[in-house]
């Protein structure tokens, strides 16, 4: 599989907005039992705005994002959202697989972040060997050593 990845760039934001609301709006929904149009307009600006943000290309094309931050002792893998037209690809775990190794090679843990209805990440972290290192009312969060 050819996957790679770039730099977020000005024209973006559009795809990344409706990548945002395309891969959230049932998860959240179901999470919450709502979902809030400026609400999460904010958040994505939050993100867009403060963050470093990677797009995933499969063959030059884009089909997703990735948020990795250096914290202190570990990578947090803040965000990462594939394209439902691309989910069960392998361009998720591909990706997942090459931030493991981004994070071994500086000797840090990665941590991310799971919703507790986005079951389907829920079992890909784990298959890669990702453990809960702690619960909250609406996610857990997990670490790979």
């Amino acid at each position: 599989m050819t996957i790679s990845t770039r730099a977020t760039e000005p024209s973006d934001y559009h795809w990344l907005l409706d990548l945002h609301h395309t891969v959230y709006r049932e998860l959240i929904i179901e999470e919450f039992g709502y979902w809030d149009d400026d609400e999460e307009l904010g958040l994505f600006l939050e993100s867009w705005e403060t963050k470093k943000i990677d797009i995933i290309l499969k063959y030059d094309r884009p089909v997703g994002m990735f948020i990795l931050e250096c914290q202190d002792g570990f990578l947090w893998l803040d965000e990462i959202q594939i394209d439902p037209q691309y989910q069960n690809q392998g361009i998720g775990t591909e990706t997942i697989l090459q931030l493991i190794i981004k994070a071994r090679k500086l000797g840090l843990p990665l941590r991310l972040r799971v919703l507790h209805a986005n079951l389907r990440a829920y079992r890909l972290y784990h298959k890669l060997g990702f453990q809960k290192i702690s619960h909250a009312k609406h996610h857990d969060v997990m670490e790979l050593l």
